[in-house]
């Protein structure tokens, strides 16, 4: 199949593969040097040592798939045998976006950079193996609100390396989350801040003790005096 030259040698050394060259050599302006398709271990080998391919971070869902599915054909070509292992992988990393909002998705994708590291690094460990202690672990540390990766979704690279995914809409939560201070918001994480709408605490307007929440609103009287309305206040 038609794959960058420069992670040939990684597919076929059982490697990690970094998903952000597969972007940028299918969406790239560039020409990869020599596009020959693969159809040999053999002929893989010599296109093995060709040039480090540029980067283009993967970060959503549908790119994940494409450059997955890319991969899968690269390996499948090597290890024919791999086919039903990396299959349970696909649907287990597209059961993961479908339970989560759209927001948490570069945090799976984190999450699938790490894991297949460990992958790749472990021979006990297969793709088809992802309630694994050190996968189950992985997918604490970077999915749960208090995982100690949480807010570490990434260094210098994307999708395969351990650096820092481009931020997103996660940092920028600046407008108040009206039902999270009526204690009904469902969604997590949630878009919006869930802090105090009277005066940005960590907590719900009704426990608010600040003067602006507990100071009470002018009560206004009005009545008629000769045909004039007049208001005390």
């Amino acid at each position: 199949p038609n794959f960058p030259q420069s992670l040939w040698k990684k597919v076929l050394l059982d490697e990690a593969v970094d998903f952000d060259e597969i972007n940028a050599y299918f969406f790239s302006t560039k020409l990869d040097l020599d596009p020959t398709p693969v159809s040999t271990v053999e002929s893989a080998l010599h296109k093995a040592l060709g040039r480090s391919a540029e980067k283009k971070t993967v970060s959503t869902s549908p790119v994940w798939f494409q450059c997955f599915d890319k991969y899968c054909e690269a390996v499948e070509t090597v290890f024919p045998y791999r086919s039903a292992e990396l299959r349970v992988w696909r649907r287990h990393i597209d059961d993961m976006f479908t339970a989560k909002h759209e927001e948490s998705h570069i945090r799976i994708i984190a999450y699938d950079v790490a894991a297949r590291k460990v992958i790749a690094t472990n021979p006990a460990i297969l793709f088809d193996q992802c309630e694994t202690t050190e996968l189950v672990r992985l997918r604490m540390a970077f999915l749960d609100k208090d995982g100690v990766r949480y807010d570490d979704i990434g260094g210098t690279g994307g999708s395969g390396s351990t650096s820092k995914i481009a931020p997103t809409k996660l940092g920028r939560k600046k407008e108040i989350c009206n039902n999270w201070n009526e204690g009904k918001c469902p969604r997590n994480p949630c878009p919006r801040r869930h802090a105090c709408s009277s005066c940005g605490g960590p907590h719900i307007a009704s426990l608010c003790k600040s003067k602006k929440h507990l100071s009470p609103r002018p009560v206004v009287l009005s009545f008629r005096v000769s045909g004039t309305r007049r208001v005390i206040s």
